[in-house]
């Protein structure tokens, strides 16, 4: 009696299987790519032929529409396909896809703007994409309709680690804690350690993002790594490969022409990605001539968010006041956003979390904060308050630089930019939300925690202040050290003293009107009886002797008196002194 019970229920299973379907049939599984307002697309990739038949429509349970054959493109690889080898056969050609491998480009038209869609994948009628309400996609709302906007803020992610999962893991449940889910994605670059190859790509990107990318749209800017073996001046490589990303003014904005670098519209919002990498950075460059046509016609937009992969500012992995990259970006491009009233700033490349005060103008190398401050607040309802600015687009009203390189890789930290407000050196991403005329920006650790928040709202009255003296982190001192790593050295370890050995104070002694001009010369360290002395003193064996050390030095109109540091090494006890003022006391009792 038990066998006929035993062969039915395999045939029930089987039964299920197929009706659910075969997502094994995915080389690479379905992911959305650029959504418009009456447009989206969807791209997946098989290692075997298949008929493609896309369904789709408003109820998941009942997908009425269908895409037209001509509404899919192939996309394969060139290599032994003589067609594809001399650029006669469209679309391009796949750079270094596994042998066999065959890309679907499927391109929705005529939809409805800010409207879900449900899809399913077929082979010929055979369900691939499993039956569902996660296969679906939003279109984007009307340009220049008032729309919230939230959105998922990533960079340097790549690893394929736990870490990784981790940070996106703690995005997913604060957004279903909230009750706020995403409507799109911004990646900073290094998406794919190490060299961004296509099975790289394949295991470190789409694999762990998969079930926010089969139904969210995830707007690229390329990273060195994947700069390995893509090209931005060609477009050709694994990342351009994964990615479609509008040449043409698709989305809104004027068309670059190139998927290195391109702008898009939602909402009220634009946003601008470029190249920080592998194009030119210079002023005159064909990017920066780009951007600026691109922001002269921005007429709809209250809201303007710029992203790429190297920070202007960065103390983090990366030092942006070394970085060729990092200085040609802070010089050439920030100028021209800053002049179009640039509201934020995204990137990664560092492997930290830092955000800065609202600033404007800080282009000098090294980076200091005098006048490039406009608010020193830390930018929380909650704690100094909202920075301001004045609405719509504005010029030189203030932006907040934030580094987001802290999705997956080991993180870091070198030292503290001055116009720094938060450090964070852990792992997570950023979530936005911008709804009206307030801009509001959490950072989510891989643990879920809230670690930073800050708001900006526009409104009349703003009155631009530039400070001369702005509140600032302390220097950075690493972690079993007494000495900051960041520091500026005025007078080196080595450098030349005068000096003088007696019982009593020289004559003068503090004051700044001292004349030491008699005193002996001698290189530190100074001391007796010790090895490694530069300047050995014979007289200081003698009882109630003490040593008396004078050097003069300047600052520049740049730096703060107040962040002057010393680093001094003494066997009893030491007492300092600036123009004639005590300023430490170690070891000597009043």
């Amino acid at each position: 009696m038990m066998r006929p019970w035993f062969s039915v229920w395999l045939l029930a299973i089987t039964s299920l299987i197929a009706e659910d379907g075969d997502v094994d049939e995915f080389s690479r599984a379905p992911y959305i790519q650029q959504v418009g307002a009456d447009f989206g697309c969807l791209v997946w990739r098989t290692e075997n032929s298949i008929d493609p038949i896309v369904r789709y429509g408003q109820d998941w349970k009942n997908l009425t529409n269908s895409l037209p054959e001509s509404a899919i493109a192939i996309r394969r690889e060139a290599k032994g396909n003589k067609e594809l080898e001399n650029g006669s056969m469209k679309p391009r050609p796949l750079h270094s896809p596994p042998k066999g491998t065959r890309q679907f480009e499927a391109t929705f038209s005529g939809l409805k703007p800010d409207t879900r869609y449900y899809y399913a994948i077929y082979d010929d009628d055979k369900r691939l994409t499993p039956n569902d309400q996660s296969y679906h996609f939003r279109t984007a709302p009307m340009p220049g309709s008032k729309k919230r906007a939230h959105f998922w803020v990533v960079g340097d992610s790549g690893t394929g680690e736990k870490r990784q999962s981790k940070v996106h893991d703690a995005m997913l449940d604060y957004v279903k804690e909230v009750n706020q889910p995403i409507d799109f994605c911004l990646h900073l670059g290094d998406m794919a350690y190490s060299k961004g190859t296509d099975s790289q790509f394949q295991r470190k990107y789409f694999e762990v993002y998969d079930e926010t990318l089969r139904n969210t749209v995830v707007w690229p800017a390329m990273g060195n790594h994947e700069g390995v073996s893509s090209n931005g001046a060609t477009g050709v490589g694994p990342y351009y490969d994964a990615f479609v990303c509008p040449t043409k003014g698709e989305v809104g904005g004027v068309g670059s022409g190139t998927e290195a670098y391109y702008s898009f519209d939602y909402g009220r919002i634009h946003f601008v990605v470029l190249d920080s990498f592998d194009v030119d950075r210079s002023g005159q460059g064909v990017m920066a001539q780009w951007l600026k046509e691109d922001l002269n016609r921005v007429n709809k937009a209250d809201w303007l968010i710029a992203y790429w992969h190297h920070p202007p500012y960065t103390k983090g992995s990366h030092d942006s006041d070394r970085s060729k990259e990092s200085i040609e970006i802070r010089e050439n491009i920030l100028p021209i956003l800053e002049s179009h009233g640039v509201d934020v700033v995204l990137t990664g490349h560092s492997h930290i979390y830092e955000r800065s005060m609202l600033m404007d103008g800080a282009y000098s190398t090294p980076t200091v904060v005098d006048q490039v401050i406009l608010d020193d607040g830390d930018g929380d309802p909650k704690g100094d308050g909202a920075y301001r600015k004045l609405p719509n687009l504005a010029p030189h009203q203030g932006t907040v630089q934030v580094v987001a390189g802290n999705g997956g890789e080991d993180v870091e930290r070198l030292g503290t930019m001055p116009v720094m407000k938060r450090v964070i050196v852990e792992n997570g991403s950023v979530l936005v939300t911008i709804e009206g005329n307030v801009l509001k920006a959490v950072m989510i650790d891989f643990e879920g925690g809230v670690r930073d928040r800050f708001q900006l709202v526009k409104q009349d009255g703003v009155l631009v202040k530039r400070l001369s003296n702005p509140r600032t982190l302390p220097p950075y001192v690493p972690p079993g050290s007494s000495v900051p790593k960041d520091y500026v050295g005025i007078i080196g370890q080595g450098d030349s003293w005068q000096y003088h050995v007696g019982a009593t104070d020289p004559t003068g002694w503090p004051n700044e009107s001292m004349v030491a001009s008699q005193w002996s010369t001698g290189k530190m360290p100074i001391g007796d009886a010790r090895a490694g002395l530069k300047t050995q003193l014979t007289a200081m064996a003698n009882a109630g002797q003490r040593l008396y050390v004078t050097h003069e030095f300047e600052l520049s109109e740049e730096m703060d008196p107040k962040r002057l540091g010393i680093a001094v090494e003494y066997r009893d006890g030491f007492i300092g002194y600036v123009n004639g003022h005590e300023v430490v006391r170690q070891g000597v009792e009043k």
